[in-house]
């Protein structure tokens, strides 16, 4: 008997900024996840008004289905992608 997969879901991955623009949350995935069982870090930044990030205040891994309900959830309540995404060497 085969085993059956679901589809894999895409990871979420970027900075998506909070409508008033007080704090930014960058996804990545982690890099120390396995393949199969991956894992999405998310730092929760302070920012400027101009969406800079200037001090995190939280770290969390979560699991990837988790972090993609997040980032629609955050999307559906105002959130917004950086379209010019943030340094991405220093991310």
């Amino acid at each position: 008997m085969t085993p059956e997969f679901g589809r894999a879901l895409p990871t979420p991955i970027g900075w998506l900024i909070h409508p008033e623009r007080k704090r930014v949350l960058f996804f990545i995935r982690d890099p120390k996840s396995l393949m199969r069982m991956p894992k999405v870090i998310t730092q929760l930044w302070y920012s400027t008004a101009e969406g800079i990030p200037t001090r995190m205040k939280n770290t969390r891994t979560m699991e990837l289905g988790d972090a993609v309900e997040t980032w629609n959830e955050l999307l559906n309540n105002g959130w917004e992608l950086v379209e010019h995404q943030i340094n991405d060497d220093a991310a």
